[in-house]
């Protein structure tokens, strides 16, 4: 399996006047964004809730949570973040490219855009 990494453009929803270009590793296995705290300090985010997550060895690690508003290609939405420590890796979760409209294409790991639907 590839790894697919994505340009994203991050800002204060808040403040939409700085924003900062980093490359995450798109993880469609991750509920959650990760953009390092550094970052996300930088840009005057604060989060709303700290929750516990369980990592892949089984042992489990708290994290506080905030709204982050992403950009993708000109698509740009508020989404759900972890506030990430310096041994973390930085992600785009699934959530953020659900609300953004995008997937990863499993043969070409390329970020595709979706159709959004409504039932």
């Amino acid at each position: 399996m590839g790894i697919t990494e994505v340009t994203v453009e991050v800002t204060n929803p808040r403040d939409q006047t700085h924003w900062q270009r980093l490359d995450l590793i798109a993880d469609t296995g991750a509920i959650f964004s990760v953009i390092p705290k550094s970052t996300l300090d930088q840009l005057g985010i604060t989060p709303y809730a700290e929750e516990t997550f369980q990592l892949a060895d089984g042992s489990e690690i708290r994290r506080p949570l905030g709204d982050v508003f992403i950009r993708i290609d000109g698509k740009a939405r508020t989404v759900p973040t972890i506030f990430g420590e310096l041994t973390d890796t930085p992600l785009l979760g699934v959530t953020a490219l659900e609300i953004l409209g995008y997937a990863i294409d499993p043969r070409t790991r390329k970020l595709e855009p979706t159709k959004m639907v409504l039932l």
